[in-house]
């Protein structure tokens, strides 16, 4: 098991779909799951979209109850190599709710996101424990600069001194997240004069 932990924004569901969608990863497993959790949860409905992303075709799984979903899950789970991602799991006591359709067994992987460190190692001690670092200022503004400026080379727009100071203090304002600076540049995406730069800069500051 992988555990990816931290704060909200800091990345952890980019990097689990990163692996997720990464090609060795999907050559080497034979079934894959993706079920968002959050705190709005129940059983059968976790059992039943895991079920659904491994068998897309089976049309009945929805009628199936809690016990038959338990049986089909932990069945097929435990006869193929799998790698199922729990993303956005908010307690411990959210894993015990969940853990009976998923065997030890060696080959198949999970991964669990939660903003609650201690999640993965209460479901497997043994787990390997993954903290997203933020960002220094440096990469916020490079960050930010490759979202803003992406398509710079199909215009005549140059950066000045004066508009890439204006960016990275407004990178600050992100306190290092990745979401935090994708949305920022997404904002700044398209404005290209001081002017509406410091708009945004000034909407930053009166809601900080």
């Amino acid at each position: 098991m992988v555990s990816i932990s931290g704060m909200g924004g800091i990345g952890k569901t980019t990097l689990a779909r990163q692996v997720f969608h990464h090609d060795i990863i999907r050559r080497h497993f034979d079934g894959f799951a993706w079920v968002s959790v959050s705190q709005e949860f129940t059983r059968k409905d976790v059992w039943q979209r895991i079920l659904q992303d491994l068998r897309p075709n089976d049309g009945g799984i929805k009628q199936m109850d809690e016990h038959t979903l338990q049986r089909e899950l932990f069945q097929m789970l435990e006869t193929c190599r799998y790698l199922i991602v729990l993303d956005d799991v908010w307690k411990k006591e959210d894993w015990d709710v969940i853990k009976a359709v998923f065997p030890q067994r060696r080959g198949s992987k999970m991964i669990i996101t939660s903003r609650n460190e201690g999640v993965g190692s209460h479901a497997d001690p043994t787990c390997f424990a993954f903290r997203p670092r933020i960002l220094t200022p440096e990469e916020s503004w490079k960050l930010c600069e490759s979202i803003v400026f992406r398509n710079r080379h199909e215009t005549e727009f140059r950066v000045d001194e004066e508009l890439e100071g204006m960016g990275k203090k407004m990178v600050t304002y992100c306190g290092g997240l990745p979401l935090a600076v994708r949305v920022l540049g997404g904002l700044l995406a398209n404005k290209y004069t001081v002017s509406e730069w410091q708009r945004v800069y000034e909407n930053i500051q009166t809601q900080m």
